[in-house]
């Protein structure tokens, strides 16, 4: 339920961030709460990702717990190109490591989304399956999966 309030938040934002055609400049303040609701998300995705990452250094893992988060991720994954409506990119008044990349190679973008729900259901798979090194194995996708976005999409800091 909270996931479907925030994104609904993410969608509502968005469209004031994009106004109508012609329409003033987008309002820095709201384009600063899509971007900030977009970071929780990625805080999320995060901790996901780290709580997998901790499992798996377990001599005895929990792949339930891996498997749930693993959904987790694919679910996200699968709604990162709705949390950057247009007009939610780097601009004055706005802190955000978004580059304008994004928008000018959307399909690029979507894919590199897609690539990533892919390795959480292949974790989740491999977890729901019980084989461990398996699922050690497709949880060393996550990382690059992240990394194939950040490297083009993202400000380097």
């Amino acid at each position: 339920m909270r996931r479907t309030a925030i994104l609904v938040g993410i969608s509502t934002l968005g469209a004031l961030v994009l106004g109508q055609p012609g329409a003033a400049a987008p309002n820095p303040a709201a384009v600063q709460k899509v971007v900030d609701a977009r970071v929780a998300k990625y805080k999320q995705l995060g901790k996901a990702n780290k709580a997998i990452r901790d499992d798996l250094g377990e001599a005895q893992p929990n792949l339930a717990n891996v498997q749930a988060n693993a959904r987790a991720i694919e679910a996200l994954a699968r709604q990162i190109p709705g949390w950057f409506p247009r007009g939610s990119g780097q601009q004055q008044g706005v802190k955000t490591e978004a580059l304008p990349v994004i928008w000018q190679q959307t399909p690029t973008f979507r894919q590199r989304a897609a690539g990533l729900a892919g390795a959480a259901r292949q974790v989740a798979a491999a977890a729901a399956s019980g084989n461990i090194d398996a699922t050690r194995t497709a949880a060393n996708r996550i990382g690059p999966a992240c990394k194939a976005c950040h490297d083009t999409f993202r400000e380097k800091k």
